[in-house]
């Protein structure tokens, strides 16, 4: 039986948009990952400064900014504990790779986020 249960729509063409357990708790991250720090109404501490950092050089400086980002968005989430980190700065992307460890099943489970900069320019 499911401990966490919750829906979305992204991805889906119809019904059902029940997401459970490890797959709701990694759309929540997504999103939060997905949506530029101080985007939301009323949430200012929500979402991620990667976007902001897109079109700066890469530095350890950087690395390390988006590491604390990744470390606070997933040290929120009481479900998951983080594993490791793995980021990589190109020129006009940022890619992170996230392993997690989900608490109520025990699983573990990568996420591959990939931020880039025309995708910033839309949102």
């Amino acid at each position: 039986m499911a401990k966490f249960k919750g829906f979305s729509t992204i991805n889906k063409v119809r019904p059902s948009y029940t997401l459970t357990d490890d797959e709701l708790v990694k759309r929540d991250l997504l999103n939060e990952f997905y949506t530029k720090k101080g985007e939301r109404v009323m949430r200012p501490n929500f979402g991620s400064i990667i976007w902001d950092l897109l079109m700066d050089p890469a530095t350890d400086t950087i690395q390390q900014e988006i590491e604390e980002d990744v470390k606070r968005i997933t040290s929120r989430d009481p479900r998951v504990n983080l594993i490791n980190t793995q980021i990589y700065v190109l020129d006009h992307a940022i890619r992170v790779d996230i392993d997690l460890a989900f608490l109520s099943t025990g699983n573990e489970d990568s996420l591959y986020l990939t931020f880039i900069r025309d995708m910033a320019e839309s949102i």
